[in-house]
């Protein structure tokens, strides 16, 4: 018997201890200070998490072709009058045709707020063209129009234009004043978006070619998130203007141009 209270005593003493351990961990655990511990560091995993989802809201994705719905509304002022000048979702225009901007409005603009313009040509001197999916070429991005600090009240109102003289459009950020479609050959695509900015944006000037341009970093920059509006259209070169009743001449690319043809992609899409 006493050999076997002998192996049995520190048994018990132990299992006495971890009781007594467990019931000091509830008493603990149900403390004002430990809870207190706890709803901190919960509410700092909260803020946290939205700090992070925050961020990535802001930080720019890759743009691509796209058509929001609705759109951006766009129409220029066609040479000549020849056809209809409104933008739609991938529609053709001769690129001799849209020497100036178009009006841009968009009926989806919050009033009260201000937003950001891009006109960008994502093909950029490619080896191809529409339909057929090609790789951007060298120049990609190409810049073609920023404008910044747009009332969003003029947007869904008469519209903006860049030339105009109403009252309010002299605070309006003109950073690329609207460069037309200038392609050697075949055709471009180009896409306008609409960013839509939380304040009012001091922009830096916007410096170096028109090419190459680093949009994501733009975008980033001033926080700009993702577009809340978007369109498209396709730009066609053509050495005389088929209203002209001239023959075409130079730049001869019936042995290259939409080989394939019927393969290639009509909707947006950057290969």
């Amino acid at each position: 018997m006493k050999l076997r209270n002998s192996r049995r005593g520190p048994t018990v003493d132990a299992t006495e201890d971890s009781l007594q351990n467990r019931d000091d961990y509830h008493r603990e655990s149900q403390s004002p200070a430990t809870q207190m511990n706890r709803q901190a560091s919960l509410l700092a995993t909260v803020v946290l998490c939205a700090l992070i989802g925050i961020t990535h809201r802001a930080s720019a994705r890759e743009l691509d072709y796209a058509c929001s719905t609705p759109p951006i509304e766009l129409t220029f002022a066609v040479t000549d009058h020849h056809y209809n000048g409104a933008v739609s979702c991938g529609n053709l225009f001769l690129q001799s045709d849209i020497p100036t901007a178009p009006m841009v409005r968009w009926k989806g603009a919050d009033p009260t707020r201000l937003y950001t313009l891009l006109m960008l040509d994502f093909d950029g001197n490619a080896t191809g063209s529409w339909p057929d999916p090609v790789p951007a070429g060298e120049n990609a991005t190409v810049r073609h129009w920023m404008v910044g600090n747009i009332p969003g009240d003029l947007l869904r109102g008469i519209g903006y234009m860049e030339s105009t003289s109403d009252p309010g459009t002299d605070k309006i950020s003109v950073l690329q004043p609207y460069r037309a479609p200038h392609i050697p050959v075949v055709s471009d695509r180009y896409g306008i978006y609409l960013f839509e900015q939380t304040r009012r944006i001091d922009f830096a000037a916007v410096m170096g070619p028109i090419t190459n341009f680093d949009y994501a970093t733009f975008l980033d920059t001033y926080q700009l998130g993702d577009p809340k509006a978007s369109n498209f259209f396709i730009a066609i070169y053509t050495s005389e203007s088929p209203f002209s009743g001239k023959p075409f001449h130079g730049n001869d690319v019936s042995g290259v141009w939409h080989q394939g043809y019927g393969k290639g992609k009509l909707a947006p899409s950057q290969q």
